[in-house]
Order: structure tokens, then C-alpha cells, then sequence
């Protein structure tokens, strides 16, 4: 089969709208970043959720209870391991945790921030869930 100018032409065209229907179709509306994402909590809603209250921990390496005093420290048991102290403060949509050194932990760990969200008791920061403890 040979190609005339005239079908290289329907050829450019062919593929041009081909393209443009790809494209439609990989930013459609059904496409799940268009969707409006969870809302994000703002620094004194965390505070507000968090401050004077001990929550039960569940993170991938441990679990445990933290008490969030109102005046930004915490105390942390992590089961079958001890105690350590720490502070705490929030951004919007952040909670932000340090801790002392401690036998189980021994540089401590330096201020770090993690995405915080959740609803009716059960929140999630970075990787870890809490519930209230009771």
C-alpha cells in the first residue's frame, strides 16, 4: 500500500484525535485526583483532639500509651520496652513529636512531623493509629 500526500494527511489527523480522546480519557472526571481530598485538621483542632488526654498507640514496631499534656510535653509507655518523656506541638494538619533518650532509645528522637487526621475517636499520625484510652 502506498501513502499519497492525501493519506499521510487522514493518517496526521487519525492520530491527532486519537491522542486528543487518550488524553480525555486520562483526565476525566471520574479521575480520583479531581476529587476533593479529607479535610485538613487545623493546629488547634489536633491541640484540642490530643492535649490533656492519654492515647492508646499502634504503630508498626509498637504500641503503648501516650499522656499529651496541656502544656506541650508527653510521657510515653511503649509496651514490654519502658518509659520516655517528650514534647509536643501542632501545625495545621501535623502533629509534631520529639522524645529523650531512654534505655529502649538511646540517641532520643529529634523533633519530626507527620500528616494527622481522623474523626469519632480513632485518628491517624503518619503510620501510627490512637484511640482514647480508656
Amino acid at each position: 500500500m502506498k501513502l499519497t500526500n492525501r493519506g499521510l494527511g487522514r493518517l496526521a489527523a487519525v492520530s491527532a484525535v486519537a491522542l486528543t480522546l487518550a488524553a480525555c480519557a486520562s483526565t476525566g472526571t471520574n479521575n480520583v485526583a479531581n476529587s476533593p481530598g479529607p479535610e485538613v485538621m487545623s493546629a488547634q483542632e489536633i491541640r484540642g483532639v490530643l492535649a490533656g488526654k492519654s492515647w492508646k498507640f499502634r504503630g508498626p514496631n509498637n504500641t503503648g500509651t501516650t499522656l499529651y499534656a496541656e502544656d506541650g510535653t508527653s510521657l510515653v509507655e511503649v509496651d514490654g520496652k519502658g518509659t520516655t518523656r517528650g514534647k509536643w506541638m501542632t501545625k495545621d494538619g501535623q502533629l509534631c513529636e520529639s522524645f529523650d533518650p531512654a534505655p529502649f532509645l538511646p540517641g532520643g528522637v529529634p523533633m519530626s512531623c507527620y500528616p494527622f487526621s481522623g474523626s469519632g475517636g480513632v485518628y491517624q499520625a503518619g503510620k501510627a493509629t490512637f484511640t482514647l484510652a480508656s
